[in-house]
């Protein structure tokens, strides 16, 4: 029985650990979504020529989850008229941002790209588009960098405490 104890502690402990790599994982992964969001919106505009309202329902329908709903209401917003195209924006993103939080740099960032999208012509939003993701790239890159040794630290921390944990309770 006691064996069993052990397994368990251990197991619990290290997949507390885990879990939490696998959340910083997470927010790698949303930042990458928000890349690639960035780069159809920056190519559609350069090729595609249309207003922007468009662009995001057309793109709409090449993302997934979140980022592909955030759009296609962007889209409907403006089909159904009213708000502006920042305020809009903004709304949605905040939205997103409640499931799949960031950092609040980055969510400042995202949600003030919209209201600045609005007044600009093609060149100048491909211009702010690609300087996003220049922007997240580098934000990314420094997650990477950090997350790697908190990910080690953290899994041999859960090991540990695990074993502690067994020491402390025979």
């Amino acid at each position: 029985m006691r064996i069993f104890g052990i397994f368990v502690v251990m197991a619990g402990s290290s997949g507390c650990a885990y879990s939490i790599v696998k959340e910083r994982g997470n927010y790698l992964e949303w930042c990458r979504q928000w890349m690639e969001l960035f780069e159809l919106m920056e190519n559609e505009i350069a090729f595609q020529k249309s207003s922007l309202p468009e662009i995001c329902a057309r793109i709409g329908s090449r993302l997934s989850e979140n980022r592909k709903y955030f759009l296609e209401r962007i889209g409907q917003a403006f089909r159904d008229g009213g708000d502006t195209l920042g305020n809009v924006w903004r709304r949605e993103a905040k939205l997103i941002f409640e499931k799949e939080p960031l950092s609040r740099t980055v969510e400042k960032e995202v949600e003030e790209l919209g209201e600045r999208l609005c007044f600009e012509d093609g060149g100048m939003q491909r211009k702010m588009l690609s300087d996003m993701e220049r922007y997240l790239e580098k934000h990314l890159k420094e997650r990477e960098n950090l997350n790697r040794e908190k990910n080690r630290l953290t899994l041999c921390a859960g090991v540990m405490g695990g074993l502690l944990l067994t020491i402390l309770l025979m």
